[in-house]
Formats: C-alpha cells, sequence, structure tokens
C-alpha cells in the first residue's frame, strides 16, 4: 500500500466517527498532542472536523475514505471505532479488515455488547489483529476534558496504554484507566457501570419527586438541597447536575424545565443488558432491573392516562415546621439507597468475573469510576478502601463502615418511606433497595413455602435444615 503522510509525517492514530463523542475525543487527543486522522460515513461530519482543523493538517487529518486513513497511519497502526454498537460495528471491521496489517491494534470505544466484542476479537485475532473492546464512560463532557476508560483485551500489547492514558480523566493525578481483563471484560464492566447509573438515577430522580410532591418545596429549594447534599456524602456527578437541572428554565416559556419535559424516559440497551446478564448469572441486582422496568413503565402513557383519570393520586403537602426533618431522613435513605445500588453492581461484576474467568479487581475498578465517568462521587474513594481489605468473595455491605451506614440510613429514614407510601406516591427505587437490605438480614425467607409450593405440585423436592440433600414428600397423604 502506498503511504500517504502529510508534510512526511506519519499521523499516530485514526479515529472512526465524527459524532459527538468521537469529536470531541479528536479535541482531546490533540490537546494532548496526539496527530489525529479521522473518518465517519456522515460527509457532513467530516466537514465540521475538516473546518475547524484546516489550519493544522499537522494534528488533524480528515480522511474520506478508509484506504485513504489507513495510508496516513505507520505500522502497526492504531485505529480507534466510536461508532454505533451493532451490525454497524461489524459492517465497519469487514471494510477495514483488509486495509489491515499483522499487529495493527483497533478498539472499539462505543457501547458494544461484551458477547459482539468477545466474537469479535476472536475474529481479528485469526488475521493477527489486537483487538481491544473499551467502555469509555463521561459522556462529551467526559471524551472532551478526561473520560473514564476501561479496557478488555490482550494484556501484552502497550502500544496502546500511552495514547490512553494521555486520553484518560485524572483523580488525585492518578489515571481514571484500567485494563480490566481479557476479551469482553472492558465492554462488561461498563454495561455494569451503566446499570448502576440507570438505578443512581431512578433513586435520585425519586428523592426529587419526594422533595416536590411530599415536603412541597419550590424547584429552587429542591436544588438548594441537592446542592447541599453534594458538599457531603452524596456528592457526586449526578447529585450535581440534578440540581443544575432544577435551576434551569425554558427559553420558549419560562416554565421550570421539568414542567415542559414529559415524563418518560427511554434507555438503549447497556440497562437492559444489564438486567439481562444478571438474570443469566443468576445474580439478584434488584435496583439495576427495577431501574429499566420503571423507564418502560413511564413509557407506557395510554395506560397511565386511564388510571390518572380513574384512580389519580392526591398528595397532601407535609407542614412546614417538618420540612428539616424529612429533607434529613430523605438523606439518609438515598445515601443507604446508593450504596445499596452500588453493593448489587460490585455483586453482579464478582460473579462474572468468576463465570468468564476475567479475575476483575474491583478495588481497581473502584479506583477508575472516581473520576471522568457519569458514576463518579465521593462515594466511590469509599467504596475503594472497602475493597482494599475486603476479599472480593465477600459483599460490599459486609464492610463495617459502609454496612452501617447503610442500616443507619434505611432505619432512620423508614418513617419517611412509609409515609411516602401511605400517600400513594412511587417510589419503586427507594423500597426497592429497603426491600433488598431486609431480605439480607432476615432469616428465615418466605421461600420455605415456595419450596414447599415447588414440592406439593411438581415433586421438585427441597432441602432440609437438619440432613443433608434433598427431600421430597406426598403431600396428598
Amino acid at each position: 500500500m502506498e503511504h500517504f503522510f502529510p508534510n512526511g509525517q506519519p499521523m499516530d492514530l485514526a479515529l472512526i466517527g465524527l459524532g459527538a463523542m468521537g469529536r470531541n475525543l479528536v479535541a482531546n487527543l490533540i490537546d494532548k498532542g496526539w496527530r489525529v486522522v479521522g473518518y465517519d460515513i456522515e460527509p457532513r461530519l467530516v466537514d465540521t472536523c475538516r473546518r475547524k482543523y484546516h489550519h493544522d493538517l499537522h494534528q488533524f487529518l480528515p480522511c474520506t475514505d478508509l484506504t485513504q486513513l489507513t495510508a496516513t497511519l505507520q505500522s502497526p497502526r492504531i485505529v480507534m471505532m466510536m461508532i454505533t454498537a451493532g451490525p454497524d460495528v461489524d459492517q465497519l471491521l469487514d471494510q477495514l479488515l483488509p486495509q489491515l496489517h499483522p499487529d495493527d491494534v483497533v478498539l472499539d470505544g462505543g457501547n458494544s455488547h461484551f458477547g459482539d466484542t468477545i466474537r469479535r476479537q476472536k475474529k481479528m485475532a485469526g488475521q493477527g489483529i489486537h483487538y481491544f473492546g473499551a467502555g469509555i464512560s463521561g459522556g462529551i463532557v467526559g471524551a472532551r476534558h478526561g473520560p473514564a476508560i476501561m479496557v478488555g483485551g490482550p494484556a501484552t500489547n502497550t502500544s496502546l496504554w500511552p495514547i490512553l492514558t494521555s486520553l484518560a480523566a485524572r483523580y488525585e493525578s492518578t489515571p481514571c484507566l484500567i485494563h480490566a481483563g481479557p476479551d469482553g471484560s472492558g465492554h462488561f464492566v461498563k454495561m455494569v457501570h451503566n446499570g448502576i447509573e440507570y438505578a443512581d438515577m431512578q433513586i435520585l430522580s425519586e428523592a426529587q419527586c419526594l422533595l416536590h410532591s411530599l415536603v412541597g418545596l419550590d424547584y429552587i429549594e429542591q436544588a438548594d438541597v441537592f446542592d447541599q447534599w453534594n458538599r457531603g456524602e452524596l456528592s457526586s456527578f449526578l447529585t450535581d447536575i440534578t440540581g443544575r437541572i432544577l435551576r434551569r428554565h425554558d427559553p420558549l416559556t419560562g416554565q421550570p424545565a421539568l414542567e415542559v419535559i414529559a415524563d418518560e424516559a427511554s434507555q438503549k440497551g447497556t440497562g437492559l443488558w444489564t438486567a439481562q446478564e444478571a438474570l443469566n448469572l443468576e445474580i439478584s441486582v434488584p435496583n439495576l432491573t427495577q431501574a429499566v422496568d420503571a423507564r418502560w413503565l413511564s413509557c407506557m402513557r395510554t395506560e397511565r392516562n386511564y388510571f390518572f383519570q380513574h384512580w389519580p393520586t392526591h398528595v397532601a403537602i407535609a407542614a412546614g415546621n417538618n420540612r428539616d426533618e424529612m429533607v434529613t431522613a430523605l438523606s439518609e435513605i438515598l445515601l443507604a439507597a446508593r450504596i445499596t445500588v452500588f453493593s448489587q453492581g460490585f455483586a453482579l461484576l464478582r460473579k462474572a468475573s468468576i463465570h468468564f474467568e476475567w479475575n476483575l479487581d474491583l478495588e481497581a475498578i473502584s479506583r477508575c469510576w472516581r473520576g471522568g465517568c457519569v458514576l463518579q462521587g465521593v462515594l466511590l474513594e469509599r467504596i475503594r478502601c472497602a475493597w482494599a481489605v475486603l476479599p472480593q468473595s465477600q459483599h460490599l455491605l459486609l464492610d463495617p463502615e459502609l454496612g452501617r451506614k447503610a442500616a443507619d440510613g434505611f432505619h432512620r429514614g423508614r418513617p419517611f418511606l412509609a409515609q411516602a407510601l401511605a400517600h400513594g406516591l412511587p417510589i419503586p427505587g427507594l423500597i426497592t433497595a429497603l426491600s433488598y437490605w431486609d431480605t439480607l438480614r432476615h432469616q428465615p425467607l418466605w421461600t420455605r413455602m415456595i419450596a414447599a409450593q415447588r414440592d406439593y405440585f411438581g415433586a421438585h423436592g427441597f432441602q432440609r435444615i437438619d440432613t443433608k440433600g434433598s427431600d421430597s414428600w406426598n403431600w396428598s397423604c
């Protein structure tokens, strides 16, 4: 292949996919001194980047086809893909593969399903190509200024690391970057990150709803509460942006933002995949599953309108002199629920690590999530400290400090949740977290009746508490 090096200099890497994430990653890379060649199937996106960097082809070179793109790179080539997950990735790889040589590196930075990444890595390895799947979290702001990056793939190839290290966010000078493990582990870790994110967004949104409908605070007062929470143990990126959203107004009508936004939320797949994989691995993550279910329920507009017409909720705002106590109780239950949500996500990671033989480092994952990503917040450092001393076979809630905070928060917040339920307010995420906690600490459970029922109608057997093995009865006698 004839090489095309602008001004005699090869570019350091190629980035395919110049949408919002890709464009911001290009800007980040250029700021860090890397020379980038870019391509997108949409000519208008290429033109956007061409206009922005027209003055300096040493830093960024837009290309119109894959042949030109690969010709600007010196072997071994490094190609990053930031395109929509699914068939588009396979189609691009089929087009790209003839242009590549053995020892070239391809990194998929989109939200691909980890199973697809495993399949693609095997295919590319057969051609001598080093293939990586990387979860990149932080949205467009993270892409521009430093995301959290979770890489899965061959541990022996090191050419990517200088680029990714410079690209990643920093937490106290430590890059928010990990090599999670082999094949699809990087995308699996990102998938679970997003599953936790769904659940955290759910409980934060329920907290806002309670401040509005039960405590009786207006939007600015609610924003003040979230700002206060963001200075303490609840401090996080999501807590921060929730307060910011509450202060925004619609530029067309002047109404508060939430007054003009439809009360339904969709999802793009990672939350659903998290729930599906948890079921496949037989691990309980009820908040992560419930958060997906809640979004589907919100989109049942016809049914919801019918029920609202026939059985609307009538909420009596609490007395004003009780507000401070209610806000404090809500902050405690929210912290307990957040700890519970993270514990479920890490339980799923631990189970997957064993099942897929990935040897995931839960402390390293916590360290990676402390900055750059959507989940970043003060709780992640405390979780990292917990995994530093907890055997990875244990549950995060067994950490003495985190367990105590969860216990205290659920205990003190329980009457407040009971008040919300008495008024008919939907708080499925917070109640799911409380039920998860109560189920873990209660014995005996109702499941002994389920075991008996299964044996009664299907002779499935049941475990006895006084002998080893299973037993089965003739219940008709």
